[in-house]
Parts: C-alpha cells; structure tokens; sequence
C-alpha cells in the first residue's frame, strides 16, 4: 500500500500485536466462553457484554489502522475481531441441557423446540393399591 508506514514484516507484527489487544479486551469484559455456554441461551447482559468488548475492540483496531496506515494489520486484526466476536455469540447461543443452538429468542425455553409442550396426564390406577 501507498501510504502505508511499516515494513512488510513491522505490518504482520503490527496485526497479530493488535490481534493480542483485541483478545485482551474480550477476556476482560465477557465471561469465558464455557461460563456463557453453561448458561441459559441469549442472555441480555451477556449479549451486552459482548457488543461492548466489539465496539472496544474496533475503536483499537481503528485507531492503529490511523496510525499505521497499513492494510496488512488491519486485515489480521479485523479477522481477530470476527473470529473471536463469533465465537462468543455463538456461545451465548447454546442450550446447555441439549448442546444444540437455541433459535428462539426466549431463554426460558427447556429445550429448542419445546416451549409449547405440555406434560401427559397421570394413568395410574389409584384404586390398586
């Protein structure tokens, strides 16, 4: 690139140091993936959580691209930011009864699919006794 500052090899260290930052900053503001993946599906402050370590993480990501004005990192930094903001939401998503992705937006459901189930009557004989 024209305007770029670094040196090739600078760049890539430049993207993976940036790279390190952005998960930093998601260890330090959203709970660890397992934690999420153990709670109920789309939970509110989870989801806050995240979208705030995102908005965090691409405020960094945008201030070294201004900086160094090299696309290589910013490629490397912004795949970062992907990877890791979707592994997350991708927790949040999980059911922890059946390991399967809830795609309903209650987290109240017991299970996909079985928020509209309704029990089967008692048969047993009560006069046998």
């Amino acid at each position: 690139m024209a305007l770029s500052r670094l040196k090739p090899d600078s760049a890539t260290l430049t993207g993976i140091l940036t790279a390190a930052g952005v998960f930093l900053i998601y260890q330090n503001a959203v709970p660890a993936a397992t934690d999420v993946r153990s709670a109920m599906p789309h939970n509110q402050d989870v989801e806050t959580a995240r979208k705030h370590a995102a908005y965090m993480s691409a405020a960094l990501i945008g201030v070294v691209f201004l900086v160094a004005r090299d696309l290589n990192s910013y490629v490397i930094s912004g795949a970062a930011l992907v990877g890791i903001d979707l592994m997350h939401k991708h927790a949040n998503a999980v059911h922890p009864t059946t390991g399967k992705l809830d795609t309903g937006n209650s987290g109240l459901s017991i299970a996909p699919g079985l928020e509209n189930a309704y029990p089967m009557p008692e048969y047993a004989d009560s006069e046998a006794s």
